[in-house]
């Protein structure tokens, strides 16, 4: 059961009927649950949620796109199909619908686009900085100057996401940069600074130890 239990038994026919019918008062969590359970039906729910993304709505759009990737393709013809429909959304106007594609392709290892991915490194949006950051866990030596440079930014989330990423690469050397978010006006922020100099500082001391007198 999930936590939309009314989702639960439905028939595909009736999970795109949900799909379909137009609820303005429902997000994208909706309809990534909605488009979760289509993609569970196998190729044929593959085949409806590719066939419905250039006429969705954004919010449906936006669960397409998790649908299709939690978890990832495997099919190298359905990868190739996707990985050329989120290359185009990268230039969506829709800033949530571009840091959806970008998570995307993050999720389904799409490693060589690194290029592609940092054009859009100061892209208005926070959301979209956001997602750069998360992209960039992939190739540390370019992440790292980006993600000290994005604790400076002016957004609190893209703050707390540079914090994170430098958390999960170990990074142990931001310590330094990352103690004066400890007094960040959000506190969003100072609870991923203080979580983040806790684990960085166990790490430390972990490496001292290993390396010995």
């Amino acid at each position: 059961m999930s936590f939309l239990a009314e989702l639960d038994n439905l028939t595909f026919d009736q999970l795109i009927n949900r799909f379909e019918i137009p609820k303005h008062h429902e997000g994208a969590v909706y309809y990534q649950e909605v488009a979760a359970r289509i993609r569970a039906q196998g190729d044929i729910g593959i085949g409806f949620l590719f066939g419905k993304l250039n006429a969705a709505r954004m919010e449906q759009t936006r669960g397409i796109l998790v649908g299709l990737t939690c978890p990832p393709l495997e099919a190298s013809t359905l990868r190739t199909l996707l990985r050329q429909k989120l290359l185009a959304y990268l230039d969506d106007k829709r800033p949530l619908v571009v840091m959806d594609a970008i998570d995307a392709l993050r999720v389904q290892n799409e490693r060589d686009i690194l290029d592609k991915i940092l054009a859009l490194r100061n892209h208005p949006s926070p959301y979209v900085r956001s997602a750069v950051l998360r992209y960039s866990h992939f190739h540390p030596a370019e992440a790292h100057p980006l993600l000290l440079a994005a604790l400076q930014d002016p957004h609190y989330l893209v703050r707390e996401n540079a914090i994170d990423e430098l958390d999960d690469l170990g990074v142990v050397d931001a310590v330094q940069h990352i103690h004066p978010l400890l007094e960040d006006a959000h506190p969003h922020v100072r609870q991923a600074a203080q979580t983040a100099i806790d684990n960085l500082m166990r790490l430390a001391i972990k490496e001292t130890d290993s390396n010995g007198p």
